[in-house]
């Protein structure tokens, strides 16, 4: 956040772009071919996984670095990885 010298205020980029993301509905889960790799929110950050399986109540991921599956219960803590970089 940054004050301009009118007064008004400027919010980061990054800072808007996550508000709007916790925006949206915890449920239903959207679904998720398996293999598909995502991002999943674990209390100390995101963690790269892959799908194993998809249900209406949960995403069941696969995390390589932990070594170990979780189920993602809220559409807010799971993004599809980026391709791109």
């Amino acid at each position: 956040m940054q004050v301009l010298k009118d007064g008004t205020i400027k919010y980061k980029a990054s800072a808007l772009k996550a508000a709007e993301w916790y925006q949206q509905e915890p449920l239903p889960m959207r679904s998720m071919r398996k293999g598909t790799r995502v991002k999943v929110f674990c209390g100390a950050g995101w963690d790269k996984g892959k799908v194993i399986e998809w249900k209406s109540g949960g995403i069941t991921v696969y995390l390589d670095r932990r070594k170990k599956t979780v189920c993602c219960r809220d559409n807010r803590n799971i993004k599809i990885e980026d391709s791109s970089k």
